[in-house]
């Protein structure tokens, strides 16, 4: 097992940083439905979100094991406290097709259509050589305490060992915290992407798209 810097309050032996398994995605959807609220609240509409978060694990779930390609869980005393994703041009997939059919039965037509149109706005096309960073999130009572930069040092180390040329990932431009976080560990502001849609859609001026290179 890969060794991180132990989160505050967590004993270094006690912290689990693994794969997510099918079993994971109830935990998972759950915790990033609570990380991601505004996100959820944006694709799925306000009155929607317990819906979106079931449409969400019945699609993982008929995509199988790809779904969860390149996802980490951080667990503590049997808690998965964190997630985080280190996605490659490799790991695209067909799947979306079920994932699409899930959002259909769940949401009926029109939710469907607007869900899936407001997640695409946040889609990044993965260059050949990277290695992209999503699905950051950690429970809110282990917040500032490490988890995160734990999660993303074990995506790093995962992504040396793949021989990937850098990182890359998305935050929003008002989320000072994550941003200094990224920082810290040697990521660098590129460009900020902006679109009038997503603007309507997720209230946000725009993305930091941030690298570090690993060569």
């Amino acid at each position: 097992m890969y060794a991180v810097a132990a989160p505050v309050g967590i004993p270094a032996d006690d912290l689990i940083i693994r794969p997510a398994r099918l079993s994971d995605i109830d935990a998972i959807v759950a915790l990033h439905r609570e990380a991601f609220a505004d996100t959820f609240g944006a694709a799925f509409g306000p009155r929607d979100r317990e819906r979106g978060a079931q449409a969400l694990a019945a699609g993982w779930r008929r995509q199988g094991p790809a779904a969860l390609r390149g996802m980490l869980v951080a667990e503590y005393a049997g808690q998965l406290i964190g997630t985080i994703s280190l996605r490659t041009r490799d790991m695209i997939s067909d799947g979306g097709g079920f994932a699409e059919a899930a959002f259909f039965e769940t949401l009926g037509v029109w939710g469907a259509l607007r869900s899936l149109f407001a997640l695409s706005l946040l889609d990044h096309q993965i260059e050949r050589g990277e290695g992209f960073i999503a699905d950051v999130a950690v429970a809110p009572e282990w917040r500032r305490r490490g988890v995160a930069r734990a999660l993303l040092q074990r995506a790093e180390h995962d992504a040396r060992a793949r021989a990937l040329a850098y990182l890359g990932l998305y935050v929003r431009e008002t989320n000072h915290g994550a941003r200094a976080l990224y920082e810290q560990l040697g990521f660098q502001a590129v460009y900020i992407r902006r679109s009038l849609l997503a603007r309507l859609f997720f209230g946000q001026d725009g993305w930091i798209y941030m690298r570090k290179e690993l060569t």
